[in-house]
Parts: C-alpha cells; structure tokens; sequence
C-alpha cells in the first residue's frame, strides 16, 4: 500500500467555509492540529480547536462547517522552510479551494528569491510533485553540496616496527636464548619510510551560497636520527649506512652494532650509547652498561647497571651479587636472574627466578626445564605465569599483580617524601610560635633572631608547598591504579605454602600447597581457580 499523509481541504458554498481532513494511506502521518491551526489563522478562519480535533480523528474527507461567513476563494499554497544545516530547501503545500489557483514553477522560483535560496531548483523533485501531487507532505526541492573531504599525510613504515620479542620454546621445554632474531638490519640504500602527501579537500555551499570549507588536512614529515637521509622528493626516507632499525617513539633509528668482548677495566663504563650493543662475554661487576637501543649480552651479568632503551637480552643469565641491576624500555630476556633487580617496560622471559626482585609492565613468564620463583618479590602488570612459586624450604617468596609497578613505586617514593616534608615542619612551627609569642609580649628580637625567622618562616612554606604538590601528584597517581580485573597468576606445576600474592590489591597468603591453577581477584579476595 501507497504511503501517503493526511491532509485537509477548505470548502467554500453560499452557507459559509467548510473544512474537510482526509486520513493518511499506509505509514503517512495524520493531520497536525498545530499546522492546521496556523493555516487557519492566516486565512482569518474561525473555528473551534475542538472541533479541529474531532475532524483529525474522525479523518473521513466529511465537510465540517468553520464559520457560517464565506471568505474569499483561496489559492494553492506553499510553505518554505530551510533545515538547521542549511543545506535542505523544503517545501510543503496545500490544496486550493474550488476555483483557486495552482502553483507553477514560477511561483516557486519567486519563493526561492525571497528567500535568498542561491542553490539551483531540483527539476526531477518538482516535477515528481506535479505528476502526483501530495498536500501536508515535506518537498526537498534543492540540497546544498557537501565539501570533499581530505586525507591527512600518512607514513608508512617498511620494516617491522613491532616484532614479536618472545624467545622460541623447544620442543624439549628448554628456551631457545641464543636464536632471538631480535633486530631489524637493513642496508645502506634501503628504504625504511615512505610519505603519502596530504590531499585537499574541496568546499561545499549550502542553499544560501554560503561556504562550506572541508576539515584542515595534516601534513606529516619524517622524524630521524643520523644515519638516515630524505630523498629529493621529501617522500622516501633512506639508510645511509648498513645497520639496525628501530622506531622509538615515532622517532626512525639506523645504528651499526658495537660489539666489545666484555664490559670490564678494558673498556671502562659504556654510557649512553646511541644504537645497539652486542657483549660477546660478560659484564663484570661494578660497571654500568647503557644503551638506547637494544643490548645482547652472550655471556653472564654479575653485580653491574645495564639499561637499555629497547630489550635486554642474557644468554647466559644474571648472577647479581644484591647489587646487580637489568632495566628495558621493553623487554628482558634473560637465562635466570639471581640476587638481581630486573625491570622492563613489557615484559620478563626467563627459566628461573631466584632471591630477586623483578618488575614487569606487562608480564612476568618463568618457563623452560626450571620454571621456578623463589625468594624474593616479583611483580608485574597483568600477569605471571610460572611452572613452580615459593619453596617447600619456606622461604619469602611474595607475588604481586594488578597494579603497574611504576605507579606503585612513585606513590610510595611520593608517601616517604611526604613524612620527611611533615617532620621537618614539626621541628620548624614550635620555633616559629615561640618567636611570634615573644613578639606579642612586646619583646625585641635581635637582628639574628629576625634572620632566623624569615629562614624558618621560608623553610616551612617550602615544605608545605612540596607537600601539597606531592598530594596533588598521588591523587592524579590514585586514578590510575585501576581495578585490573584481568590480573592473574599462573601456576602450572606447584605453589608452596608461604607463598604471599598480591592480585589487584587484594593480598592471601598461601597456608598449604597448590597444584596446577590461577590465581584471581573475585569478590574482593583472592581465588584460586582451575588453570586454563
């Protein structure tokens, strides 16, 4: 069935103005009162607004007497609107009386210049309107024209900007340290970047002419560091050496490996090399170790500082004498840590965990033959996942996840700072009131004792003003420990009692030994559950 609104239809004869309202077809609309109302009102047309409502719900196209005075006869008539965007002209009509006139496209290119419409008259929705004419129903008889959008500028990398850096599992359990495959190389020549330029959009106009400009495109420019150069046409980023690539913060890095034997009393300290490091033996305790990219020791660290800006990675594993350090901005592959402190941006991979302290940002995974934590603090992020947790010799052994480990650290650094700032201003105020108590008592303070003061009275409102900027800094730090209703620990062998965890904050201490499940937080406490 047809769609089709409602309308209605004034009638004129000798007795006076009659109205007639004939009901919608299919899904139309019926007659609005307030639209009929209007149209009365500007034709001076008495009537009964209850009357009106009666003819809308009854709707048969009957005759219903408005006023017993006959007006004057009454032509086709046009309602112009334009849409809030501006970019619709619509156009609603309504039937003559007998012997009124009809619209003609002349009419209605009048209407358009009154009302300042400079958007050219749709011919097809007009002539669809006078094939099969309609009343009561919304016409758009001109749009305006939509701006073009454009494109931003796009780079695309054509390297491996984010490679897997999980070591391979033999078939036989063992972890696969010496084939990491790790770095990207590239040569000299290559191209490691290509620009797509920006494209402009094109303006729109709405029906009044007015502009309608497109969104402002973005033009992007390689960011890079030596060893790199831009081709003629500013689109190919190029290598100027043969080396290894690495994206750090949208930044294009191209180095040649250093390569040394060891990092001992033959090379003194390495700090703050800019590219990769390769130690064919060993780091030997006391010195420090620190690159920008990505650093492979094949040999052991005892009680030294390395820190690299990309992954750490021990072949041979980190014997750390309680004074040996490893931090990554990404991740640490490492053989065993013991007596160590690890940290890494993403996550730990590693065979055995021993009297250590290990922090991870996303996930600490203790795997291969061992595949054991014992001793010592290890938290992370999301999750740790471990063959064997705690000993069967009752050692301390504590497991943390849950909540982001730098966050936790700065807040407890920020706490401790705030206990100093506290105590220094007890020590100062009781001076300070006992001076502001002898001035009140008409005593004069001697030029040292005013000095005094001024030092106290500066000293305390650095101290307050420290104290209220760390507050600040740990309500800002507080939104951030989230629920981590995700955390969990994995253990697919054993945890021994004694064992303590931590899963978002929730803490249980382990009173007897669990076999093959995970730990989570559920309904405010910590649950074991079966392993998946």
């Amino acid at each position: 069935m047809a769609e089709k609104n409602g309308y209605f239809k004034l009638m004129l004869d000798g007795a006076g103005t009659y109205l007639a309202v004939y009901p919608p077809e299919g899904k139309g609309k019926k007659v609005d009162l307030h639209e009929l109302e209007a149209y009365l009102k500007r034709r001076n047309v008495e009537y009964s607004p209850m009357m009106l409502r009666n003819a809308i719900e009854k709707g048969d196209g009957s005759k219903v007497l408005l006023q017993k005075s006959r007006i004057p006869e009454v032509n086709e008539e046009t309602s112009v609107s334009v849409s809030e965007d501006g970019m619709k002209v619509i156009f609603r009509f309504y039937p003559p009386t007998e012997g009124g006139s009809r619209v003609d496209k002349k009419e209605i290119l009048g209407d358009f210049k009154a009302n300042k419409i400079k958007a050219e008259l749709d011919e097809e929705a007009f002539n669809s309107f006078l094939n099969d004419k309609q009343y009561c129903k919304d016409y758009i008889f001109a749009s305006g024209t939509d701006p073009v959008e454009g494109s931003d500028g796009v780079i695309t990398y054509l390297f491996n900007t984010d490679p897997s850096l999980k070591p391979t599992v033999n078939a036989d359990g063992s972890v696969d340290f010496f084939h990491l495959n790790t770095v990207t190389v590239c040569g000299k020549g290559q191209v490691l970047a290509e620009i797509t330029p920006a494209v402009q959009g094109k303006d729109g106009y709405d029906v009044f002419g007015s502009r309608i400009p497109p969104r402002q495109v973005k033009d992007v420019r390689f960011n890079y560091g030596p060893n790199l150069h831009v081709s003629e046409d500013g689109k190919q980023l190029i290598s100027d050496i043969d080396g290894h690539i690495s994206l750090v913060g949208g930044k294009v890095f191209v180095s040649g490996v250093l390569e040394l034997e060891n990092v001992d009393t033959s090379t003194g300290n390495i700090e703050n090399y800019e590219g990769n490091l390769l130690i064919k033996g060993n780091v030997i305790t006391g010195f420090r170790v620190k690159a920008s990219g990505d650093i492979e020791i094949k040999g052991v660290v005892e009680g030294a500082y390395v820190e690299a800006g990309g992954q750490i990675t021990v072949v041979r594993g980190v014997n750390g004498m309680e004074r040996g350090v490893l931090k990554a901005g990404k991740n640490v592959v490492v053989k065993y840590i013991e007596n160590a402190t690890v940290e890494a941006g993403n996550n730990v991979t590693t065979e055995c965990i021993i009297n250590s302290k290990v922090i991870a940002g996303n996930g600490i995974y203790v795997d291969g033959r061992k595949g054991f934590i014992s001793g010592g603090n290890v938290r992370a992020r999301y999750e740790v996942d471990a063959k064997i947790i705690g000993s069967d010799m009752g050692g301390d052994t504590i497991l943390e996840v849950g909540v982001d480990p730098a966050v936790k650290e700065r807040m407890a650094a920020l706490t401790k700072d705030n206990e100093v700032l506290m105590k220094n201003a007890k020590k100062i105020q009781p001076v300070l009131i006992a001076m502001q108590q002898k001035i009140k008592k008409g005593e004069k303070l001697s030029p040292e004792q005013v000095s005094q003061v001024k030092l106290l009275s500066g000293q305390l409102m650095s101290c307050q003003s420290a104290y209220a900027e760390n507050m600040k800094e740990i309500e800002a730090l507080s939104s951030e420990l989230e629920d981590g209703a995700d955390a969990v620990i994995r253990v697919k062998n054993v945890a021994y009692a004694g064992t303590r965890l931590t899963v978002s904050g929730s803490t249980m201490l382990l009173k007897t030994a669990y076999n093959y499940c995970r730990f989570i937080k559920k309904r405010g406490e910590v649950s074991m559950i079966p392993y998946m």
